[in-house]
């Protein structure tokens, strides 16, 4: 049985390669039969991001929503919310395939939200719970190009040498809150930028830096 979705981001469909923050293929999701907390994307599904790189998830790809980590299932709804479901499936795909930078995955998280939709103030709770608690990596493993996305590359298999994620830790559920509570305050002036969020995250979590590479060996921030 395959999920409809809304047409909630049916304007940020890519229309030509020359377009940006926007959306490749078709966005479906196809039941499992006795596994309702996991679904199948209906076929490949991109994302092109403001510099025009192509993030890419494949048809048949394995997914349980936005998997809605302990400390944001307060702050958030339901896994397969219209909101945030493309920019997760993507960002899942990435986390778990180390092709590009960290830094960057986190970053098109918050950006295809945006595109998909969904409100700046609970994207940017998201993002920054992702950036301060989620996955990091270093080095970059080579990827492939995509079959149905320009500019862009995967790897098939997953792997799993990465700084390990915080986002079930329920302890850090008042940092959040806080967080949500500085994001509202400051959004009637213009909002905080995803750079200013970085830092404030930085600030609260020190952290060694990692080595990211690129597939060719240069390195990037």
């Amino acid at each position: 049985m395959l999920i409809a979705f809304s047409s909630q981001a049916s304007d940020a469909r890519c229309k030509s390669t020359q377009d940006r923050n926007c959306f490749t293929g078709t966005f479906g999701l196809v039941n499992l039969p006795g596994e309702p907390k996991q679904k199948l994307l209906e076929a490949d599904f991109g994302y092109i991001d403001s510099s025009g790189i192509g993030w890419q998830t494949n048809k048949g790809t394995k997914t349980d929503g936005a998997s809605i980590p302990v400390i944001l299932q307060a702050f958030v709804g339901s896994p397969w919310e219209d909101g945030y479901i493309r920019a997760a499936v993507i960002h899942d795909w990435y986390c778990d395939r180390h092709v590009r930078p960290w830094k960057a995955t986190h970053k098109v998280f918050y950006s295809a939200m945006i595109a998909s939709g969904l409100e700046s103030r609970k994207a940017k709770l998201m993002f920054y719970a992702v950036y301060a608690f989620g996955p990091r990596w270093g080095y970059l493993i080579p990827g492939t190009p995509c079959k149905s996305t320009d500019n862009c590359i995967q790897a098939k298999d997953s792997v799993f040498i990465q700084i390990p994620s915080k986002l079930d830790d329920i302890s850090n559920t008042s940092e959040l809150k806080a967080i949500e509570a500085m994001i509202e305050v400051t959004e009637a002036k213009g909002g905080l930028s995803l750079e200013e969020l970085m830092n404030v995250a930085d600030r609260a979590h020190p952290k060694q830096e990692l080595l990211d590479t690129s597939s060719s060996g240069g390195i990037t921030e």
